[in-house]
């Protein structure tokens, strides 16, 4: 079993070789609502510290849904790899830490706009808990695994899983 720290690296380098998350939010009438997010700074040779970060129009509904209720589920998948961010998320304006993590493509996404226009928003969703589920060798892979597994009484599972407070 990894440690906390090793934990946490793990998740770190699970979500950072993934582009696009999906964000969870709680609608007004309470219902959860997801939608993808480009998650900002994705990059896996970062250090990884809890935070994730998604640029959003100002007057966005997901912007007004975080102000209304800052609990949110941030999850990932790519390639047999899942994980599951939960924490809470705030609205960021500050103008140093958006053109820090502005990239070109953005402007075409923000209809020409800089990272200082006030319509311009950041999210950052500090996870308070991750799980993750590791299947490298994809569904069938993993399936052939896990019967190899159970033929030989091996009870060790093919797919590495864990949950780490953050």
């Amino acid at each position: 079993m990894p440690t906390r720290d090793e934990a946490i690296e793990k998740v770190g380098k699970m979500i950072g070789k993934v582009k696009v998350a999906m964000l969870v939010t709680f609608d007004q009438d309470g219902s959860l609502r997801s939608r993808p997010m480009t998650t900002q700074q994705h990059d896996e040779e970062r250090h990884f510290d809890g935070d994730v970060w998604f640029f959003a129009e100002r007057t966005s509904d997901v912007v007004r849904e975080i102000e209304a209720n800052p609990i949110v589920n941030v999850a990932y998948s790519e390639d047999g790899r899942y994980v599951s961010l939960s924490g809470r998320a705030q609205i960021v304006m500050d103008a140093q830490k958006k053109r820090n993590l502005w990239h070109a493509e953005l402007k075409v996404w923000f209809e020409g706009q800089e990272p200082e226009s006030p319509e311009v928003a950041l999210i950052q969703v500090r996870a308070t808990a991750a799980e993750y589920w590791d299947a490298p060798n994809g569904v069938i892979g993993n399936a052939v695994t896990a019967v190899r597994a159970m033929l030989s009484r091996d009870e060790e599972s093919p797919i590495d899983s864990g949950k780490v407070q953050m």
